[in-house]
């Protein structure tokens, strides 16, 4: 049996994080911010610009770049939050347990007999729903490969 009050990092298949203490950070913020419906990221792509840090090259292919970015958004931003009142990519979401027992049903029905595109949009839009906020972890950036190659209107990877 699970405690309601457990949390969980989801992220997609093709991020990582670019700095090795990213758990202690995330902790950080839950436990800064324990009401929090949908905690969510900077990201290095993203299809929402509030998720995507102002002056990030979205098209830069060097790691080094982007651990870069991990470490000087750390330095200037760890601990600071930003409410997003609209829908979110799920590139990363850290919800509490209650929080998707609480959304879950609607989540459910909204997503039935579909694929699974736009189902963080339904999470995030459940939990607004519920009153519940989203907030950005500022402090934190994440690889985001997110079709880098392919072009972000690429999907035949998702037929």
């Amino acid at each position: 049996v699970t405690n309601p009050n457990d949390w969980v990092c989801m992220m997609d298949g093709d991020t990582m994080f670019m700095l090795p203490d990213w758990g202690h950070k995330i902790q950080k913020y839950v436990d800064k911010f324990p009401d929090t419906g949908i905690f969510t990221c900077y990201a290095s792509r993203c299809h929402y610009q509030p998720q995507i840090r102002m002056g990030t090259e979205t098209e830069n292919i060097d790691l080094l770049y982007h651990r870069n970015q991990a470490e000087r958004i750390d330095a200037e931003l760890d601990g600071q939050v930003k409410i997003i009142d609209h829908k979110i990519a799920g590139h990363l979401m850290v919800m509490k347990k209650s929080t998707w027992t609480r959304i879950r049903p609607v989540v459910m029905q909204e997503t039935r007999l579909k694929t699974i595109l736009g189902v963080d949009t339904k999470i995030s839009r459940a939990v607004l729903s519920a009153g519940m906020k989203i907030r950005l972890m500022r402090g934190i950036y994440i690889l985001h490969y997110l079709r880098l190659k392919e072009g972000y209107d690429y999907k035949k990877h998702l037929q």
